[in-house]
């Protein structure tokens, strides 16, 4: 006998609703709904810096919007990620409902390895990203002190960019260069 499992759709993930005092964050993938911890403080201290930093010069350069978790990111019927930082170019802002989440593909997603969810974001989300050809997928990793870009290439992710501890990291998407010890001190 066959088990048949049903995949929910972010129409159906949309109307969830969670007791106040659940400690969980939520997020749809592959038609799953994916329990995550809260982040520990210093995934949340990384996540600050960083974001202080990738907002001043998106805001600057009035290059588009940058947003932070949680906010979903609707793929397609069966995948509403929430990375840690998400960019969209100006001329796509068009995807942004304010009311609701992003739908469509974001033009670079940044997700900062938690202890729990290195094998997440590492492979299921990286392939998710390029599935999906988001232009840009960061993978911050706290324990390592090490930040990667990927880009797609032929609709595969390459690593274009790799520091660890020290050294400038680069990104197309925003045209800008930082110093990845800056996040880790």
């Amino acid at each position: 006998m066959a088990v048949v499992t049903q995949k929910m759709t972010y129409q159906e993930f949309r109307q969830l609703e969670f007791d106040d005092q659940d400690p969980f964050l939520y997020e749809l993938l592959n038609g799953e709904l994916v329990r995550k911890s809260a982040p520990n403080p210093r995934h949340q201290l990384i996540l600050k810096k960083l974001f202080a930093k990738m907002d001043n010069y998106v805001t600057e350069k009035n290059l588009g919007q940058a947003l932070f978790a949680p906010v979903d990111v609707f793929l397609d019927d069966y995948n509403a990620p929430q990375p840690d930082i998400v960019f969209v170019k100006q001329e796509r802002m068009y995807i942004i409902d304010l009311d609701e989440g992003i739908f469509g593909f974001p033009d670079m997603v940044v997700e900062i390895m938690s202890p729990n969810s290195v094998k997440r974001d590492r492979f299921e989300k990286k392939e998710l990203y390029e599935r999906f050809a988001v232009p840009e997928y960061w993978i911050v990793d706290p324990q390592n002190a090490t930040v990667e870009i990927y880009r797609l290439q032929n609709n595969r992710y390459e690593l274009a960019s790799f520091a660890a501890q020290t050294g400038n990291i680069r990104s197309e998407a925003l045209g800008w260069e930082l110093e990845v010890s800056t996040l880790f001190q």
